[in-house]
């Protein structure tokens, strides 16, 4: 049985079709021998150009008993160049099941307004199709990124979907703050501050929380008034920061300083930058004094005067110029 080998992936093949994938030495489950599904566990450092570019893998959380259990909406990735990949995403559901606090309709077509508006204004991800038989609603776009891991074009895709759902939650005028709508960090960062950045008309916004971020969660960039790029960042917190809480401030102060100090890699420039302003956004308040405490250990002035702060009650405010009318 012929086979291709790439590291941590093997490909046996049979009369030139696929019969099956191993994956960090786990053989992938599929339907139809085309559609391969993929646990987000055995991802680890593979190559995106190690992937074949005859197979298209649905991304998943976890199988159980045959069950494959998803955590997003379903998201299918295939390779489409040298470090490239299409990822296509399939949000789709019936009326019958919905539990949310707003009508079915209303939130699809949201979603697929907010598809529309990102495939004009960004040109990142396109509409693919929009049907409503009156029972089940199917809203299906698509979107290609770079990636030289696997990983990361999976972060990218669950980065687009989180902000699709945070973008037409914000429009509709969903409680931003609602337990159930956000419950930590990462779901308050991809559902509500990306897609606010986004909407004030910043550029290149991506999520970078990692080892390697280095004091920036986001790095995004606007067109200045003479017409260049600004680089900024921010550091994301959830919940509220204490000016009572030494430890929280110097953690704080020393993100800030790396924040400043070390460049990244901009993909969109292909070249590595620094960024001008960060903006410390937090979901909850900044009690005790703690930005008059920050402040007045920065010691660079050129430094302090472009520190932002911002908390839940400002992002609220930034959210509602953006909410559909009644």
């Amino acid at each position: 049985m012929p086979y291709q080998e790439h590291h941590m992936i093997k490909v046996d093949r049979e009369s030139g079709e696929i019969h099956s994938i191993i994956m960090n030495g786990e053989t992938l489950d599929t339907d139809d021998g085309e559609t391969w599904f993929l646990p987000k566990g055995l991802i680890g450092e593979i190559a995106v150009n190690d992937l074949p570019d005859d197979a298209v893998f649905e991304i998943c959380s976890r199988i159980e008993n045959s069950v494959v259990m998803l955590d997003t909406v379903p998201i299918r990735l295939q390779r489409i160049g040298d470090n490239r990949v299409r990822l296509d995403f399939d949000d789709s559901g019936t009326r019958k099941y919905w539990d949310g606090t707003i009508g079915f309709k209303p939130y699809m077509e949201a979603k697929k307004s907010i598809v529309e508006e990102r495939a004009s204004e960004v040109g990142d991800v396109s509409l693919e199709s929009y049907d409503d038989d009156g029972a089940w609603i199917h809203l299906e776009y698509s979107a290609q990124v770079d990636a030289e891991k696997l990983v990361t074009a999976v972060q990218l895709a669950e980065q687009i979907a989180a902000e699709i759902d945070g973008a037409a939650e914000m429009r509709l005028g969903v409680e931003l703050w609602a337990p159930k709508t956000v419950e930590n960090e990462r779901e308050f960062t991809l559902g509500i501050v990306l897609p606010i950045l986004r909407k004030l008309g910043f550029q290149n916004v991506k999520y970078n929380h990692g080892k390697r971020e280095f004091g920036r969660d986001i790095v995004f960039a606007r067109i200045t008034e003479f017409k260049e790029l600004e680089f900024w960042g921010a550091q994301v917190k959830f919940g509220d920061i204490a000016g009572g809480v030494d430890a929280d401030i110097a953690m704080l102060l020393s993100q800030l300083d790396d924040a400043f100090k070390m460049p990244f890699y901009d993909l969109y420039t292909k070249q590595k930058q620094r960024i001008s302003k960060l903006a410390i956004i937090i979901s909850g308040k900044f009690t005790e004094n703690a930005i008059e405490k920050i402040c007045e250990k920065i010691e660079s002035h050129a430094v302090r005067n472009n520190v932002l702060f911002i908390d839940g009650e400002k992002l609220q405010t930034l959210a509602e110029q953006f909410r559909s009318p009644a």
